[in-house]
C-alpha cells in the first residue's frame, strides 16, 4: 500500500479518524459522575441514590460551572433550564445538569437557587463526563452548554441555552427534530408552499410525500399538510378523509401526529365547517390519548377543542379548566387563552 493510500485511509476511515469526536449524529458518550443531587420535591424526602437516567427517552444535558471565573452566567440559566424541565418532563424529556465541582461546592451553589432548581444535577469532580462530552465537542471549554440526545441515544443538537434551543424543543420532544432531516424537510416544505401559492397541487403533494418517504418519522407533520391540501386548497373533503385512513394505517403509532390531525379537524384555521368530521377527530384523539398521560394538559385540551367545535360549549369549558389545572405553571396561560374564548361563547348564549 502506498503512503498516499494509507494517508487517505486514515483521513476517511470513521474508526481511525476522530473516533472520539462528539457532534450531532454521534452516539452519546459514557456518563461517569461522582454523585447525583436531586432537588427536594415538596412533600417527599430527597433520595439522591435512586435517581437514574432512563434509556429510550429523550435527554437534555446541561453542563455548567458554579464559580464566576468558570461561568458567570450559569447561575442565571438555572431558572431557564428548570422551566424547560417543568414544561417537558411530563412528556418524557429527562433534564439533568453536570458540574465539575465537588458535592459540597455544588450543594452550596444549589442552596443559592433553592426553590428555583427543579432538575437533578451531578458532581463530575473527576471530570470524566466533561472529558467524554464537552472536551470532544465543538463547544470545548464553553459554559454553559446543552446537549440534546434523542430516544435512540444519538446527539441531535449542541449549543448554548437560549432562543434557538427554545425554538426546537417541542419538535425534539415529539421526535420531530433531527440535525440533518429537519433542514432537509424545511427546504421541501418551502418548495411545497411555493407550489400551493400558484395552485400547483400536484407538485405540492409530491414535496410532502417526499418528506414522508425520506423523513424516517421525523417529518410526519407533512401528513397534516396533505390533509389541508385536500380539504381546504382543493375542497376534496372525501379525499382528505380517505387520506386520514391511509395515515392511520401507516403512522397510527405516532400519537403526536394523531393529536395534530384531530386538532386540525376540530380547530384548524380556514377549515370549512362542512369539512369538520368530529367523529374522526374523536377517534384520532382516543388513539393519541393511549400515550398522553393523565397529567398532560394536551389531553383534556384536545377533547375541549372537539367539544367546542360540536357546540358543546359548557363541556369544552369544563375540559379546558381541567387542562389549566394540570398544566405546569409556566404553561397555564397558554391553556387559559382557549378557556377564555370558550367562556366568552358561554356568556353569549
Amino acid at each position: 500500500m502506498t503512503r498516499f493510500m494509507l494517508a487517505l485511509l486514515l483521513l476517511t476511515s470513521p474508526v481511525l479518524a476522530q473516533s472520539n469526536e462528539v457532534k450531532p449524529g454521534t452516539a452519546k458518550p459514557q456518563m461517569q459522575t461522582s454523585a447525583w443531587i436531586r432537588p427536594a420535591i415538596q412533600g417527599e424526602e430527597r433520595d439522591d441514590d435512586t435517581f437514574r437516567i432512563e434509556a429510550e427517552q429523550p435527554l437534555l444535558v446541561y453542563f455548567f460551572g458554579v464559580k464566576s471565573d468558570s461561568c458567570s452566567s450559569c447561575g442565571l440559566w438555572m431558572q431557564e433550564i428548570s422551566r424547560i424541565h417543568d414544561i417537558w418532563s411530563s412528556r418524557g424529556l429527562q433534564v439533568v445538569g453536570i458540574s465539575k465541582e465537588g458535592t459540597s461546592d455544588l450543594e452550596r451553589f444549589l442552596g443559592e437557587y433553592a426553590g428555583i432548581t427543579t432538575f437533578p444535577v451531578a458532581s463530575d469532580s473527576g471530570e470524566n463526563t466533561f472529558r467524554n462530552w464537552l472536551d470532544n465537542s465543538p463547544r470545548k471549554d464553553r459554559l454553559p452548554t446543552v446537549f440534546l440526545v434523542d430516544a435512540k441515544g444519538i446527539i441531535q443538537w449542541i449549543g448554548a441555552p437560549g432562543e434557538e434551543l427554545d425554538g426546537l424543543l417541542e419538535d425534539f420532544v415529539k421526535g420531530r427534530y433531527h440535525h440533518e432531516l429537519t433542514p432537509y424537510g424545511e427546504k421541501l416544505k418551502k418548495s411545497a408552499k411555493e407550489a400551493r401559492k400558484y395552485n400547483d397541487w400536484q407538485d405540492a403533494e409530491s414535496y410532502y410525500m417526499q418528506m414522508l418517504r425520506d423523513g424516517e418519522g421525523v417529518l410526519n407533520q407533512a401528513a397534516v399538510e396533505i390533509f389541508r391540501l385536500y380539504a381546504i386548497d382543493r375542497g376534496e373533503v372525501d379525499r382528505a378523509y380517505g387520506w386520514i385512513e391511509e395515515v392511520i394505517s401507516e403512522y397510527g403509532d405516532d400519537y403526536w401526529l394523531m393529536a395534530d390531525l384531530a386538532r386540525e379537524i376540530a380547530a384548524g384555521r380556514d377549515m370549512p365547517e362542512s369539512a369538520r368530521r368530529l367523529d374522526v377527530a374523536e377517534r384520532l384523539t382516543k388513539m393519541a390519548s393511549q400515550e398522553l398521560s393523565d397529567s398532560d394538559p394536551e389531553r383534556p385540551a384536545l377533547e375541549a377543542a372537539i367539544a367546542f367545535a360540536g357546540g358543546q360549549v359548557r363541556e369544552a369549558v369544563n375540559l379546558q379548566r381541567r387542562a389549566v389545572r394540570v398544566a405546569p405553571p409556566v404553561l397555564k396561560q397558554k391553556y387559559r387563552l382557549d378557556l377564555e374564548r370558550y367562556l366568552s361563547q358561554l356568556k353569549d348564549k
